[in-house]
């Protein structure tokens, strides 16, 4: 199949527009274009490691983004944070994670969750293993190094 690419495709996920650098469509035998499965989720890779390398607090519909493409379920989020699953509903309601280490807790499992088995055996400089937000920011940018995932940016809305 033919491939067409676009260059900082608009795309939409997690409740914000992100610019990705470049997306490929395939061309269908009717002629019209398609985003691949195998595209969609390296875009959403790209995506999960900017929200989970950049230092805000992590928004509900972020949590939701990093769940659907980890295929981790909402009670799994609970179990592994060993908190009643009523309090992520109570998250949901207010559309929020907590601004506090719980976020950058949720992040570092899903960053792990998407990349560790490939960078397990990275070493950390000292200063970023010490600090979980030097931590994630380093993790970022050795995840776009190893080309695991590509660098992806919030759009600019005119």
């Amino acid at each position: 199949m033919k491939t067409k690419i676009k260059k900082n495709y608009p795309y939409q996920a997690a409740g914000r527009t992100w610019s990705v650098p470049e997306l490929r469509l395939v061309s269908l035998p009717d002629g019209t274009a398609a985003i691949s499965e195998e595209e969609i989720h390296r875009i959403h890779r790209a995506i999960a490691n900017e929200i989970c390398g950049n230092n805000t607090s992590l928004s509900m519909e972020e949590l939701e983004f990093l769940c659907d493409t980890t295929g981790t379920t909402f009670s799994d989020v609970a179990d592994w944070l060993q908190i009643h699953r009523s309090t992520v509903t109570r998250w949901r309601k207010s559309g929020e994670v907590p601004k506090s280490v719980m976020s950058l807790v949720l992040k570092k499992w899903f960053w792990y969750l998407l990349f560790g088995e490939s960078l397990h055996d990275e070493a950390i400089p000292l200063n970023c293993a010490v600090n979980e937000t030097k931590f994630l920011s380093f993790a970022k940018q050795e995840t776009i190094d190893k080309h695991l995932a590509d660098p992806v940016s919030q759009a600019k809305i005119l």
